[in-house]
């Protein structure tokens, strides 16, 4: 195992394997595509509280909250829990993919199997996050339980990954 100074950038990069590499280029990619999803879901909340009259009185160009029928209130409710539940998930397993991969980095090619755990954890996790909002939106409770289940399981994979690769 060749010397390394934690927190050393530098270090850190000389000792990254081709397959933590790649795990360093997965996750800035899988988070890349997460923040879009995050982006996209609140473009989707505007235009459900548009439809539906609900924001502020100085955007005229919404409907009157009186003209709204029930289908734009279930669906502007629809799109807040499908925002909040991202704001209940994705940031945090963001954190820890981050985390994750710093401890995976430092250890080196020792840790390449745990490399290789990470990029399938955080691609099954960002999955999960689109199937979420997709059958949220669709209303199919069990499908939306389901990917929801797997997709934290995968956060705690990410975040035991990572941690059992920092002590190799």
């Amino acid at each position: 195992k060749s010397e390394h100074h934690p927190g050393n950038t530098a270090s850190i990069l000389d000792n990254m394997s081709s397959m933590i590499t790649q795990a360093v280029q997965a996750t800035a990619v899988l988070s890349a595509v997460l923040w879009f999803k995050v982006f996209a879901t609140n473009i989707g909340l505007g235009g459900a509280k548009n439809n539906a009259g609900t924001r502020p009185a100085e955007d005229t160009y919404q409907k009157d909250a009186a003209e709204a029928t029930e289908e734009d209130k279930t669906n502007l409710d629809r799109a807040q829990r499908i925002v909040n539940n991202d704001l209940e998930n994705i940031p945090y397993t963001m954190v820890l993919a981050w985390g994750s991969i710093y401890c995976i980095g430092t250890v080196g090619a020792s840790a390449d199997s745990n490399a290789l755990a990470h990029i399938v954890f955080y691609t099954i996790f960002v999955v999960c996050r689109f199937a979420h909002s997709i059958v949220y939106i669709k209303g199919l409770s069990t499908a939306r339980s389901i990917v929801w289940l797997f997709g934290v399981i995968c956060s705690f994979g990410i975040a035991i990954n990572g941690a059992i690769a920092s002590f190799k």
